[in-house]
């Protein structure tokens, strides 16, 4: 880990997988449990990557173990990790990107920050880092406080981009998202992450 503040997060989350969670599991797989929780279809998701009884737990204490948008973006952030993480998370990512789908993902979420990614500051962010668009597009897939978790990664998100983020959340919320591709996001993002 990198700084004080991914370390509280990382505690933090890891508490609160230990009170909800009776079986034993790993810091990777805490923040798994977490980060899946904040996710939209989260049961699918889990039901994917957990076991019965992480599974049937975690639904039921799902908003308790969700990751928060402070906590994710002091896990993500550039102080956040240390240089070889973020070196390693940076490759792992810049080698899903390679996946159609995912590329499909990133595609619909520039279009939906369309203005706010022509904006100098955060279309340097956005260009700079498959971990700045990961961010991204983790904070779109929250249930709840998606502009927040958005903020942290970009910056300002312009208000006029605000109604097109909510078309995309919709679309996606009726075509349901990539299980697959969206569960490989974050165990790559966490496995990395404590790595």
């Amino acid at each position: 880990m990198g700084s004080n503040r991914s370390v509280a997060a990382l505690a933090a989350v890891r508490d609160r997988v230990a009170r909800h969670i009776s079986v034993p599991v790993s810091d990777a797989e805490a923040l798994k449990i977490g980060f899946t929780c904040a996710i939209v279809e989260s049961d699918a998701l889990l039901e994917l990557s957990h076991s019965r009884i992480v599974r049937a737990e975690a639904s039921t204490h799902t908003q308790a173990l969700a990751v928060s948008p402070d906590e994710m973006d002091a896990l993500l952030r550039d102080d956040g990790l240390t240089n070889a993480r973020r070196f390693a998370l940076s490759n792992e990512l810049a080698g899903d990107e390679a996946d159609p789908e995912r590329k499909c993902q990133l595609d619909e979420i520039k279009r939906a920050l369309k203005l706010t990614l022509m904006e100098k500051a955060q279309r340097e962010l956005w260009d700079s880092s498959p971990r700045v668009r990961a961010r991204v597009t983790l904070a779109i897939l929250r249930k709840e406080r998606h502009v927040e978790s958005l903020k942290h990664a970009l910056g300002e998100v312009l208000r006029s981009d605000l109604r097109l983020i909510e078309d995309l959340r919709c679309t996606t919320e009726d075509a349901g998202i990539d299980i697959m591709n969206v569960a490989a996001l974050v165990s790559t993002v966490c496995t990395q992450v404590v790595s």
